[in-house]
This record gives structure tokens, C-alpha cells and sequence, in this order.
């Protein structure tokens, strides 16, 4: 799932030639990116995929966490027994 209505990859020129190219994970109203590559690409192309696969984990993780912290407080509800 890479689709998230909060959540968006944006790839930039941060770097020198010949790997210029990093992605960034930027989520809704805020102007810095909550993660970053730490590596950069060669291309666009590449660094779009890679950011692609990186927001699909944070999301997975950032679900995790939600269901982690919430839970506990508001227990399950009626439908998801």
C-alpha cells in the first residue's frame, strides 16, 4: 500500500552528479520530510521507486504504532472481534 492520503514521496536533486537524486516522505502540512534516503540515485526513476518502497514500509510501521497506542486505551471495537 503506497497510497496515503497524508503521506506523499517527492524526489530532489540534494546531491552532486553522478547521484544527485534523493527521496524525501513529506506528510500533510508539514514542510520538512519526515524521512529521507540516505543514499542518493542516479536517477529519478530510481529514487521514485526506492521512496515508493520506503513509504510503504513507514506507513506499515506508522499503522503498527497507531494500533499499538490506541488499542490499549479504546480497547477493540464490536466489529473487529
Amino acid at each position: 500500500m503506497t497510497d496515503h492520503p497524508d503521506f506523499s514521496v517527492v524526489v530532489k536533486s540534494r546531491g552532486r552528479p553522478p547521484n544527485p537524486w534523493k527521496w524525501e516522505i513529506y506528510r500533510a502540512g508539514r514542510k520538512s520530510p519526515v524521512k529521507q534516503s540516505e543514499v542518493y540515485f542516479s536517477t529519478v526513476t530510481e529514487a521514485h521507486r526506492a521512496g515508493k518502497k520506503a513509504l510503504s514500509l513507514f506507513i506499515s510501521e506508522f499503522h503498527d504504532e497507531l494500533t499499538e497506542e490506541w488499542l490499549p486505551k479504546f480497547g477493540r471495537s464490536k466489529t473487529s472481534e
